[in-house]
């Protein structure tokens, strides 16, 4: 009985003391400070108060009421954006005597708008210290890039500390307390990584604007001002915007943290959108980084116009969404080959991871740190260092391409000069033929001049001298030698219009002025009347003709044509053939072409003559018979008017043996009732 009874007494025991000890863990350990320490992270010494009216002094937080409501924080404030004003509360103590006094209390961030510290003092006055980026930094008490009070601890009693924080932005707070030494010891050697980490970019922002100004290239002019905007958001998050820049004017201190990540977004997508080439490879990427830059141009309108709390969350959530997209398009960008693409997309890596904290931070999600508060510029050197390395990349990618833009115009330009060579030969032998042709026509207007002076001259002189004669001596002469003066005018008349008919044919032939209207020829009439008109040059030289005409040869061809071909023909025979002898006429068909042959007894033609038979003004071996004139174009005009109709014309001949000339051309399909027609049978 007595043991069940001291067990339950055990067991109250137990449970009293477990309260009292979670009683006693609701507030907060008051802060030892112990001889020898020089840096205390003050993560979990505060407790906190929220006043979500903002309006509270420290003299409602004094008040028990308010006193009672302060509880313990774990870890550090993160409160994300708020406009309540957030209390802490620090029971310092010094552990003995010759422990350190004099303390500083570094706090982060620089974007916190109003922080104020209050202490009673000795003499129960309340001592305020104020610091926030609306407070002009040459108005701070310590003019350090982060906000800094002094802690001076006279006593080892317990000294309690107010904290009021209130910001626009995002509100996340750390601390720390730093003995002067160790904070100037610490402080120095944050001031040299960060002076290597400007000098990294501003190194990088000489290196690229040499390149700008070497090469002209528009991402160069981008990745510029990224760099630029980069050095900005790195300068504003370590205070050294407000410590060396803008120490007068806090409104650009607070205001820069908010518009500088907008800009940097904006100028990244500028940058990605050019150097990537998506416009021409990705279009459908483009037109998306399109609406991102338009996005972003109102966000940074919303924010230069005084909206910042009320879209910052907003804003946060949509830059992060922003910046993740980088990164597949870089790595897609660098699969299609673009190998720039994957430098870019490990810098995007490095830039993002970094970048990815600070919205976290500010959102409340992540606790602030060292890795939080100085990730950026780790982040943000190593992808400037990186998208240099694209950019020599993607400048040995260009210099190649013009290597071989080059070659391809030298290529281009060596084919052209081959060309052009060519074309000059080309054109130097038709300038050749040209002169060639141009000596060959002026011969031949000598030729036609010497015939019209020689040839013409003989017959107008007989005219001439014959007409006067008779005009003279008319009543002397006999009307039968009258008749011979003329009939002998009539025939050097005709020599002239035979001489001057065939001038004009070739002129006509050769300048495309004679023109050819195929019908239906009867070649045995045509004959028959051609003879007719050579009965006297017949008679002359006592030749005589065995004429075999074929009356079903009907021919398709131009009629005065024809009689050209005719004439020119027999004329030849007459003009060639010896006194007394026999001209040969023959009208046929063979293969379906009409035949015209002209046989004489002459004095024939050698190999030699047969080559140059049908060349206009050809002069031959053999001579006319009686002294007659042969200008050499007779020939040459029956083998272009025999071709021209689809005809053709040859000769045979054996020297001292005769000539036969043959001109066929296509038959005519004419009827019998149509043969009655044209032969009037």
């Amino acid at each position: 009985m007595h043991t069940a009874r001291y067990r339950r007494f055990f067991i109250f025991a137990l449970l009293l003391l477990s309260f009292l000890l979670k009683g006693l863990t609701a507030q907060a350990a008051v802060t030892l400070l112990e001889k020898g320490e020089q840096k205390i992270p003050l993560h979990n010494n505060f407790q906190l108060f929220e006043d979500s009216t903002g309006k509270l002094d420290i003299q409602d937080i004094l008040s028990p009421e308010i006193a009672r409501q302060f509880k313990p924080l774990s870890k550090n404030l993160s409160a994300g954006y708020s406009e309540s004003a957030f209390w802490l509360r620090l029971d310092l103590q010094r552990s003995s005597a010759d422990s350190n006094k004099m303390w500083l209390l570094e706090m982060m961030p620089i974007m916190l708008d109003d922080i104020r510290m209050y202490r009673r003092g000795k003499d129960g006055s309340m001592e305020i210290q104020r610091a926030g980026d609306h407070i002009a930094f040459s108005q701070q008490e310590i003019r350090h890039h982060y906000p800094i009070f002094k802690l001076y601890l006279q006593d080892t009693e317990t000294t309690t500390v107010y904290l009021r924080i209130q910001s626009t932005s995002s509100v996340f707070f750390r601390a720390v307390l730093w003995t002067p030494n160790k904070f100037t010891e610490t402080s120095d050697y944050i001031a040299s990584l960060m002076g290597i980490y400007y000098g990294v970019m501003l190194a990088m922002i000489i290196y690229n604007a040499i390149l700008l100004i070497t090469y002209r290239d528009i991402s160069m002019f981008y990745y510029l001002l990224l760099s630029f905007g980069t050095l900005a958001a790195g300068m504003s998050i370590n205070g050294h915007i407000g410590m060396f820049i803008a120490p007068d004017w806090p409104w650009l201190v607070d205001i820069m943290p908010a518009l500088l990540p907008q800009l940097i977004i904006l100028v990244s997508s500028l940058f990605i959108s050019s150097f990537l080439r998506l416009k021409e490879t990705m279009p459908f990427f483009y037109k998306a980084f399109k609406i991102m830059q338009v996005m972003v141009l109102i966000f940074i309108a919303l924010i230069l116009a005084g909206y910042n709390t009320t879209i910052a969350e907003f804003v946060q959530l949509v830059g992060l969404v922003q910046v993740i997209f980088f990164l597949p398009i870089c790595f897609l960008a660098g699969l299609r080959g673009y190998l720039p693409g994957y430098i870019v997309c490990v810098a995007s890596v490095s830039w993002v991871v970094s970048i990815f904290l600070l919205p976290l931070r500010n959102l409340g999600i992540l606790e602030s740190s060292w890795i939080t508060d100085y990730g950026f510029q780790i982040g943000s050197a190593m992808e400037a260092i990186l998208l240099a390395l694209a950019q020599a990349y993607r400048i040995s990618l260009i210099k190649k391409e013009s290597v071989d833009i080059q070659r391809q115009l030298l290529k281009i330009s060596q084919q052209a000069e081959y060309e052009l060579e060519a074309k000059v030969q080309l054109r130097t032998a038709e300038l050749d033929d040209a002169v060639q042709r141009m000596k060959l026509l002026d011969k031949e207007k000598d030729d036609i001049l010497g015939i019209a002076a020689h040839d013409l001259k003989n017959p107008l002189t007989s005219i001439i001298g014959m007409s006067d004669l008779l005009r003279k001596m008319r009543h002397q002469i006999s009307e039968e030698q009258q008749h011979q003066y003329l009939e002998r005018i009539s025939n050097s008349g005709q020599r002239m219009m035979h001489i001057v008919t065939n001038l004009l044919d070739v002129n006509a032939l050769e300048s495309g002025h004679f023109h050819l209207s195929a019908q239906t020829v009867d070649f045995g009439q045509l004959l028959r009347d051609i003879i007719q008109q050579y009965e006297s040059a017949l008679k002359a030289k006592n030749l005589h003709t065995v004429v075999d005409i074929d009356s079903s040869v009907f021919v398709t061809a131009d009629l005065n044509a024809c009689i050209r071909i005719f004439d020119n023909l027999l004329s030849n025979a007459i003009k060639f053939s010896p006194a007394e002898k026999t001209i040969w006429l023959t009208i046929s068909q063979h293969n379906g072409m009409g035949r015209f042959e002209v046989r004489d007894e002459g004095p024939g033609l050698s190999g030699e003559d047969q080559q140059h038979l049908f060349t206009k003004f050809s002069k031959l071996s053999p001579t006319p018979t009686a002294g007659e004139h042969s200008s050499g174009l007779g020939l040459s005009i029956v083998k272009k008017l025999s071709e021209a109709q689809d005809g053709c014309v040859r000769c045979v001949s054996t020297l001292g043996a005769g000539t036969s000339f043959m001109v066929e051309l296509p038959l005519a399909a004419v009827s019998p009732s149509q043969v009655q027609v044209l032969t009037g049978t």
